[in-house]
């Protein structure tokens, strides 16, 4: 029978044809993204971060390619008295565990402590802190607490080292966990059983992404057709997507008329797919869009939000805005572009904030997409108090196109979806990210993040500005092509 590692029990937890395609066709895993494995490496360094909160440990300094080396030395630390580990090994029950960081407590006990890169504990953190402290008792000691080391977003960072005891919160999940460690090796002998046979047979639905998204689901997916899945239907949950593939439909377009779980929008979504033309309430729209003033500034930030604060005064995940596009449309037709891409090594929101003030005028409508806009001027304003009441001006003149949209348009190729990157190709098909170096906010976030802690050359840098200034400049472009839709829909 296969040894499970942590990572591997909880892929199973999740989803038991995950592992067995981990384990038996791992060549059909997607490739890990640029802006995944930055996660998985901010992951890496708050881990080591998390040790000083217990200093004088001794490392387990072998990878994950040498677990019988790491079980050995881990015997050798612990049989020379050691106090405070860091990566210890520990296998048993079909389980091979790393412990982030184990202090011997003072009645003989150890305490296990799980560092995690997130803001608070989540349930799977649980399981996965128990099926730890199973290994470590297992292997012969007694664990006192089972603790869960995250983020703590009240910290403020004040420059120079990272005040550890503040950075950090500490949860003790001890009986969360011990109430789970029973079921452990049951589980873990269900997993074992599982990949041992053929590959099972799990339905798709809300575990391909949740708690983590899936390598595998591009495969699993593979079966739907390429235009209108029914997956695509707005906010379906499992039941009714269960329900469905039930029933063999496959796509939107073959939804029963009459089945009785759908809610309106699915309604209204699946009727104009099968319709084949968009509907447009025209009348709706041009109320909606009556409110403008023109001219009208298109606005779209790109923003980072580092789990470790890098300026001073910022705290875990604040949001930072370093990059603006403006596209400035007059009712004439005139059509400016105005931008900001903070270059130095410095907060970019100070600069940005009075430049922003410079380029959006005082008056005129301030269109975007979705409150994200909103709530990045409400942030500047806090973070800019100097700029405060000219943000404030701004925020009034605010009109969030996606409602407009949403509420008085139906397009076949969005089904009922009103994300801008569902929206503008149903609308304006010729408008496209496809071709771009940097095609979604993520990626822009990790490429900016390269800079600004230095991990990019001179040369990289460039390229990535060049890229970063297409990008956002591409977002407002796309909003000016869609209030021009708009207008020209609602004048039909």
């Amino acid at each position: 029978m296969r040894t499970l590692s942590k990572s591997r029990f909880q892929k199973g937890l999740q989803c038991e044809k995950a592992l067995w395609l981990l384990l038996h066709r791992p060549e059909l895993a997607a490739s890990t993204s640029e802006s995944q494995q930055w996660i998985f490496d901010q992951g890496s360094e708050t881990g080591r971060l998390a040790q000083r909160l217990f200093p004088g440990g001794v490392e387990v300094a072998e990878d994950h390619t040498q677990g019988g080396q790491a079980l050995e030395t881990t015997a050798r630390l612990l049989a020379e008295g050691a106090r405070v580990l860091y990566e210890p090994a520990f296998s048993f029950g079909g389980v091979f565990a790393r412990v982030d960081i184990l202090v011997a407590a003072d009645d003989g006990r150890w305490d296990l402590y799980e560092v995690k890169s997130s803001t608070r504990t989540k349930d799977v953190h649980v399981t996965d802190a128990a099926v730890q402290a199973y290994a470590v008792e297992g292997s012969g000691l007694a664990v006192r607490s089972i603790n869960i080391v995250h983020l703590d977003t009240t910290y403020v960072y004040t420059g120079g080292d990272y005040d550890v005891s503040a950075l950090f919160a500490i949860d003790d999940i001890t009986e969360a966990a011990r109430a789970f460690m029973p079921e452990v090796p049951a589980a873990v002998a269900r997993l074992q059983a599982m990949l041992e046979g053929p590959e099972p047979q799990v339905k798709i639905g809300e575990r391909c992404s949740s708690p983590y998204g899936c390598d595998f689901t591009g495969y699993c997916h593979a079966f739907l057709p390429g235009e209108h899945p029914v997956t695509a239907l707005p906010r379906i949950k499992d039941p009714l997507l269960h329900a469905l593939l039930d029933l063999g439909v496959l796509s939107i377009n073959d939804v029963p008329n009459d089945f009785a779980s759908l809610n309106a929008v699915q309604r209204e979504a699946i009727a104009v797919v099968k319709a084949g033309e968009p509907h447009v309430d025209r009348p709706g729209l041009a109320r909606s869009l009556g409110g403008l003033e023109w001219p009208v500034y298109h606005l779209d930030f790109e923003t980072i939000n580092p789990g470790l604060p890098i300026w001073p005064g910022t705290r875990p995940y604040e949001v930072i805005a370093f990059q603006y596009s403006v596209h400035i449309q007059h009712e004439d037709g005139r059509m400016e572009h105005r931008e900001y891409l903070h270059r130095g090594s410095d907060d970019p929101r100070p600069a940005l904030a009075r430049q922003l003030v410079a380029d959006l005028d005082t008056a005129g409508s301030v269109t975007h997409y979705t409150p994200y806009e909103r709530t990045q001027l409400r942030a500047l304003a806090r973070a800019v108090p100097e700029c405060a009441a000219e943000i404030e001006a701004i925020i009034d003149r605010l009109f969030d196109l996606e409602p407009v949209i949403r509420q008085n348009t139906r397009h076949p190729r969005a089904a009922g979806r009103s994300s801008i990157k569902a929206v503008l190709p149903a609308w304006c098909p010729d408008c496209s990210y496809a071709d771009l170096a940097i095609n979604e906010g993520q990626l822009a976030s990790v490429r900016y993040l390269r800079i600004v802690k230095g991990l990019a050359d001179a040369d990289e840098a460039e390229a990535t500005y060049r890229d970063l200034l297409e990008y956002c400049g591409l977002d407002t472009y796309a909003m000016v092509r869609l209030l021009n839709e708009m207008l020209r829909l609602s004048r039909e």
